[in-house]
């Protein structure tokens, strides 16, 4: 398995006691130092256990230390791990027990989100083996589950071409697109680890641009099932223009993911505001969201904030 590793040395020590107590016992883990300037790679190398390997390389972006480490690998399965996420004892020996169906090429899981405080909220994933989300994968309009969920056929994340370099905060729904394209997805519907979520990350920083470049990923996807040339990401760019039921659908999603981050910090007022704000803006579609968080038996899920792209 692979964690790239960049400035996150207040997590990385948590999250390798996850992976080494894993009941399945047979791995490799690969942390991938992308040109940290903190301690993180220090405290990787200390730790005292064979199965633990340590490779420092310029920094380069998430996407090419993801490469890198696929480069090493040598199990018949690969699996990937931010360095600030969590997996729970269960996820590698369930997953695996997944992939003896040959017909399924990757398998990710139910997350709980994790705060930066450490409080666990809610869930994050979807059921995607039905038709219908098999398509929408293929056209890159759904990744299922978070990427430190997922564990793959090494040969078939081999021939998909691994990450996108270019596309950073985008490069794992890009992927999905691809692997969707050689097998089944499958998800273990309960929860299997805890995926961290804080201000920090682009999306919260930049959604604009996360939303431009999960376009573009749609549209690479769709021209590639359709046999026509893809686009190319500048002339996308520099042509890109949002339709006004685009930005409405933008704003309303912007508003209702901070209005989770303020409920994970127990800022409830400011939750409540930001919910209106996004029912104020698109009541279907926030209404929607609302519906998914709400209990529906022992299976219930929450989407992650990339999941439902396709969503209008």
């Amino acid at each position: 398995m692979i964690i790239p590793l960049y400035n996150t040395e207040k997590y990385i020590g948590a999250c390798l006691a996850s992976v080494l107590t894993q009941t399945h016992r047979e791995l490799e883990v690969i942390v991938v130092d992308d040109g940290s300037t903190d301690g993180g790679a220090a405290i990787a190398e200390r730790v005292a256990d064979e199965r633990v390997r340590v490779e420092r390389v310029a920094n380069g972006g998430v996407g090419a230390a993801r490469n890198r480490g696929l480069a090493l690998a040598r199990g018949e399965a690969v699996a990937f791990l931010d360095a600030d996420d969590l997996w729970y004892p269960e996820k590698l020996a369930e997953q695996v027990g997944v992939l003896r169906d040959r017909d399924v090429v990757a398998v990710g899981a139910v997350f709980q989100y994790l705060s930066a405080s450490g409080r666990r909220f809610g869930r994050a994933g979807q059921d995607a083996r039905d038709a219908a989300s098999q398509e929408r994968m293929r056209r890159g309009g759904l990744m299922p589950f978070p990427i430190s969920s997922l564990i793959a056929r090494t040969d078939a994340v081999r021939a998909a071409g691994g990450f996108d370099e270019s596309l950073p905060p985008v490069a794992d729904l890009d992927l999905m697109a691809r692997l969707a394209l050689a097998g089944r997805v499958a998800t273990v519907m309960r929860p299997l680890g805890a995926y961290r979520v804080h201000g920090d990350s682009m999306s919260a920083r930049e959604p604009a641009e996360m939303m431009m470049l999960v376009r573009f990923v749609e549209q690479r996807a769709v021209a590639r099932l359709e046999g026509r040339p893809a686009p190319v990401l500048e002339s996308f760019v520099s042509s890109y223009r949002l339709t006004r039921a685009q930005r409405r659908r933008d704003g309303a999603a912007r508003r209702f993911r901070d209005a989770g981050l303020a409920v994970m910090e127990r800022r409830y007022a400011r939750a409540a505001m930001l919910c209106a704000a996004a029912l104020v803006v698109r009541p279907s579609y926030t209404l929607r969201r609302i519906a998914m968080r709400l209990p529906a038996g022992r299976t219930t899920t929450v989407a992650h904030n990339r999941l439902a792209v396709g969503d209008s």
